[in-house]
């Protein structure tokens, strides 16, 4: 009886401890990985380098450490643009599940610890002038978009070589697939050939006056009816109000004004009428 007791207790204790080891280990283990991930921006060479330059035992003038300061303040510009470039593309990702929960903790670190950054260069810049912390991040993104503007210039020619070469073994394999550049350059003599043809072309192209025809005689415009197109109605009738009104005979009417003709020439009396009138 008491043989049958002590095993199953001696499994159960044991199973018990077991787990307790377990699950300590696994706790451990997921602090150590939550505390001890990769950050998201490698060191910081610039913050060294003015963490020593503010430390060295000599003499550092203080044109120096503004510089080394405002260094530091174009990394932290450069890298409040990648953080912004980087929280859209990963908040999508994290919605859609394509991401971890790890790379986010990641990206949220990087953004604490570049506030810190932020705020702790503001302070040391007001420590060389009351007020320079407010304008220090302001001439430090000018200088950032200027050297990354040097940077695009200066990248042309390698960006030209290298599309040079992928279009040159496209064409090798696939001719006739990419097509000629649209701008090519030409020489001095070409150029100034080209402007004579130009030139020429333009002058023996000019147009004659629009008012002449081949014939020689003036053209009027079609849109517009010319003096002897005018109907004669609208002259009779025009005639015929002005002969009623002062009593003279209309002038330049027409065969087309039919019966104000009549009534504007004068009315002779026939035989008839007189033979009455002396009666």
């Amino acid at each position: 009886m008491a043989t049958s007791l002590v095993v199953p207790l001696a499994y159960i204790s044991v199973m018990i401890t077991a787990l307790a080891i377990f699950s300590r280990v696994y706790r451990k283990r997921r602090a150590a990985e939550k505390t001890s991930f990769e950050p998201w921006f490698p060191h910081h060479p610039s913050r060294e380098v003015y963490i020593s330059l503010l430390s060295s035992s000599k003499d550092i003038p203080d044109s120096l450490l503004k510089s080394a300061l405002l260094v530091r303040a174009i990394t932290d510009v450069k890298r409040i643009w990648r953080l912004r470039d980087d929280k859209t593309a990963l908040t999508q990702l994290h919605q859609r599940g394509l991401i971890g929960d790890d790379t986010m903790s990641r990206f949220n670190a990087a953004e604490k610890e570049l506030e810190a950054e932020i705020v702790d260069v503001v302070s040391e810049a007001n420590t060389f002038r009351q007020g320079w912390g407010q304008m220090i991040f302001a001439t430090a993104t000018e200088m950032a978009q200027a050297e990354k503007t040097r940077e695009t210039v200066m990248n042309i020619p390698k960006i030209k070589a290298v599309e040079e070469k992928r279009i040159a073994l496209r064409n090798k394999y696939l001719p006739g697939s990419v097509p000629a550049p649209l701008i090519q350059q030409v020489s001095a003599s070409q150029a100034q050939a080209m402007a004579q043809a130009a030139a020429a072309g333009s002058g023996s192209n000019t147009a004659s006056p629009s008012t002449t025809n081949t014939s020689g005689k003036v053209a009027t415009p079609q849109n517009v009816p010319s003096p002897s197109l005018v109907s004669e109605e609208t002259v009779g009738g025009v005639a015929s109000t002005d002969s009623s009104k002062n009593g003279s005979p209309a002038l330049g009417s027409g065969s087309g004004s039919g019966g104000n003709s009549n009534a504007s020439t004068p009315s002779k009396s026939t035989p008839g009428k007189k033979r009455k009138n002396k009666k």
